[in-house]
């Protein structure tokens, strides 16, 4: 990822005077999600320049992939890997899809247009309020307040710097949280929860585990926090639709609410693009409450795929910022 959005905005500025520039000449980029045994997250990021297109795949800082191609008149591209692997991506005015087979599983990216430089300033502003304002939240739910507004607090979430949507920086801490509790050791399930809401505040489960290891004031103030986030994460839909999706901020979301509601997973897609231009994870699944019967659940991951970006533009404006003292 280094030099690419900042070569963005100098790649834009150059399109735009070429008298050949073509209607998609520029740079973009996306999220590419998880898919069967690729399990990481990933970063697709292109440049087309008339009917050439070229770009990488970052799946991690050392494993970079490479490809070219061609795409026509219509946005239609086609493109084959360093590793030989082909591929193709729809192109329209500001979005792109892109399919192909990695070798060891198939693979997606829903992306956009590069962040120009003003708009780049605008995500790393935006993280820096965010921050402050979780922090701020966080603090005084912490202590007790009844007045925090949970749905601002869970918002703001995926621009803070601690924010990771597959929890996997907390995900093991939290079982072995988990395990404590269940054995009745709850000093240590405590401790290990304690780690677990310094980095993660809108774990639901990590509240409802602490309540039941304290006792009076101490875990009334849990359940209320468990509640007021869950309360957030149901107000206003049913997740029935697009139009009436869960808005989730990480994964682990996804799991609380599929768990409240008694529904067992049976696939999932993974940032769709729905109708209206914002990503959804689809849970097809079995309502287990009340009998058995077949439920599909759409969760709104919009605010996560905008959080991502933002993180992936302050992180290049650091490391262009370091460079430039060099």
């Amino acid at each position: 990822m280094k030099g690419f959005l900042s070569c963005a905005i100098g790649m834009a500025m150059l399109n735009a005077a070429a008298a050949s520039a073509g209607t998609f000449d520029g740079n973009w980029i996306g999220q590419i999600p998880p898919s069967g045994s690729c399990r990481a997250m990933a970063t697709m990021t292109i440049t087309v320049s008339g009917d050439a297109v070229s770009g990488l795949m970052h799946n991690s800082p050392r494993n970079i992939r490479a490809f070219k191609g061609t795409i026509d008149a219509d946005g239609n591209a086609t493109f084959t890997t360093e590793l030989g692997h082909p591929g193709t991506i729809k192109f329209t005015a500001d979005h792109f899809d892109a399919n192909w087979n990695s070798g060891d599983c198939q693979r997606h990216s829903l992306g956009d247009r590069a962040p120009d430089a003003a708009q780049i300033a605008a995500l790393i502003e935006r993280r820096h309020q965010a921050q402050l304002s979780y922090d701020e939240l966080t603090a005084r739910a912490a202590a007790g307040d009844k007045s925090v507004d949970f749905t601002a607090l869970r918002s703001n979430f995926p621009f803070t710097r601690q924010w990771d949507a597959y929890d996997s920086n907390v995900s093991s801490i939290l079982e072995q949280a988990k395990t404590a509790a269940n054995g009745k050791d709850c000093a240590t399930a405590l401790e290990k929860l304690e780690e677990v809401l310094k980095a993660d505040y809108t774990l639901i489960t990590a509240h409802r585990l602490r309540a039941d290891c304290l006792s009076g004031d101490a875990a009334r103030l849990e359940s209320r926090v468990a509640d007021g986030l869950m309360r957030s994460l149901t107000h206003g839909g049913d997740g029935r639709s697009e139009s009436s999706a869960y808005p989730v901020m990480s994964r682990h979301e996804e799991s609380d609410l599929l768990a409240d509601k008694h529904i067992l997973i049976k696939t999932r897609d993974v940032e769709v693009r729905g109708s209206n231009g914002r990503f959804y994870d689809v849970v097809h699944g079995f309502a287990l409450n009340n009998g058995v019967r077949e439920q599909d659940v759409y969760f709104d991951v919009s605010t996560e795929v905008t959080g991502r970006s933002s993180a992936m533009a302050a992180k290049e404006a650091a490391a262009t910022a370091q460079a430039a003292l060099q």
